[in-house]
């Protein structure tokens, strides 16, 4: 890459915060931070505001048979697209940059790439994949996953608040009849990169403005409902109780120590739902959802059948039945080497000090690297806080995650040959 083009990539800090907080703005009434939950009418609403930025943007936009919104700056040669987004939805009472960096930016990068006269070979398509976050179907990373044929259609007829999950697709504007075998398939894409915040601490606690990400985390989730008795708190001896709660509170505890014994996991049971939920009353019901984290797929594996066995030991122990409603997995993803080493020299050339680093957070990036040769790029998160209001990455650092984004696109499009591999 020359340095006249690197000079010429220079984001417009004004036109990118201005559109984060545009965005960030639409959100769910009576909630907290900021929360725009797939399918909600505030996450419609973001959707619509989104497709005319991209096509004030000068992109050509559609929506596949999943939802995903792509928008499409055309190449110089017929070639397979460089793939580059990330998602708008959050979690409940999320933040401003999570995922909402990774698009924004990806439009950003067009405009840019418009205003330095660069043309590339491939055609470029910013996404926007839908509903990554898990949701209350019990689903994450939904677009991504169909594009990838990671999509089960059985998965269509799961209901929240009498919305189909097929329906909820309908609704913005994807056609699920045709989910259930990939919409792309392997070479369609010549390579995908995604920019996001880092959601962890490393970066900022060690000064470092960028990295290149060599990995993402698999993820074992799954629902669990216990269903035990409700009875009178006062009049039932302890012996004789089918406590859903406690049951539930033995597999939290398990949970965590299988974790702390094995270093390369993490487990969170993030979610629980106590029925009858009234201080006086033996909890009978119990709904918990549980996941496990790590790079390594058997080590996923092996401690998601360890928390099963001492799920089931607990609940026959307590006379508590026992229901895995729901359970997905994502295996780890290991980034091509070629492909992260490129992107690491492209941050090296704006911050010398970036580093190489896995993500311990999943990404639609897990499901494209299916697809695609795959990488990542994080930019600091403050204090490491995600996931949450107090959500934050300087306007610095935001501009200059977009600044690599726009010169390791053009590296990858030059760095592709005919058949798509590294040079």
């Amino acid at each position: 890459m020359s340095a006249e083009i690197m000079r010429a990539l220079q984001p417009d800090q004004q036109r990118l915060l201005q559109a984060i907080n545009d965005l960030a703005n639409i959100v769910e009434p009576d909630t907290p931070g900021w929360t725009r939950r797939f399918p909600s009418g505030a996450y419609l609403r973001g959707r619509e505001w989104l497709r005319t930025r991209m096509q004030n943007a000068g992109l050509s936009t559609r929506i596949d048979a999943a939802g995903n919104l792509l928008a499409e700056r055309a190449g110089s040669a017929d070639l397979p697209p460089i793939l580059i987004g990330s998602h708008t939805d959050t979690v409940l009472g999320g933040g401003r940059y999570d995922g909402i960096l990774g698009v924004l930016g990806a439009i950003e990068v067009a405009q840019c790439l418009d205003e330095a006269g660069v043309t590339l070979r491939h055609p470029l398509i910013v996404a926007d994949f839908l509903a990554e976050e898990a949701n209350d179907y019990g689903i994450s990373c939904v677009g991504s996953r169909a594009l990838a044929g990671n999509f089960k259609p059985e998965w269509l007829d799961r209901t929240l608040n009498g919305l189909t999950l097929a329906d909820a697709i309908r609704a913005v504007g994807g056609t699920p009849e045709a989910l259930g075998t990939p919409l792309a398939s392997k070479g369609a894409v010549a390579a995908c990169l995604e920019l996001h915040i880092e959601q962890g601490p490393v970066l900022d606690q060690r000064g470092k403005l960028l990295a290149a990400v060599n990995g993402i985390v698999g993820i074992q989730r799954g629902t669990l409902v216990l269903q035990g008795q409700p009875d009178h708190a006062g009049t039932t001896p302890m012996e004789l109780r089918r406590d859903a709660l406690a049951t539930a509170a033995v597999i939290i505890s398990t949970l965590e120590a299988l974790c702390r014994d094995e270093p390369q996991a993490v487990g969170t049971v993030g979610r629980l739902e106590v029925s009858p939920n009234q201080s006086n009353v033996i909890p009978g019901t119990v709904t918990l959802t549980a996941e496990i984290r790590s790079l390594d797929a058997e080590i996923l594996e092996h401690t998601w059948q360890a928390l099963w066995e001492a799920a089931t030991a607990a609940a026959q122990q307590r006379g508590v039945a026992l229901e895995l409603l729901a359970l997905t997995s994502t295996p780890p993803a290991l980034a091509e080497r070629w492909l992260v080493d490129l992107v690491h020299q492209v941050c090296r050339r704006l911050d010398d000090g970036a580093i190489v680093l896995p993500s311990g957070a999943g990404h639609d990036s897990s499901q494209l690297a299916q697809l695609a040769p795959t990488a990542m790029i994080f930019v600091p998160s403050i204090g490491g806080r995600s996931h949450c209001p107090e959500e934050a990455t300087t306007p610095e650092h935001l501009v200059l995650g977009v600044a690599a984004l726009a010169h390791a696109v053009v590296a990858v499009d030059q760095a592709l040959d005919a058949e798509g591999h590294g040079q």
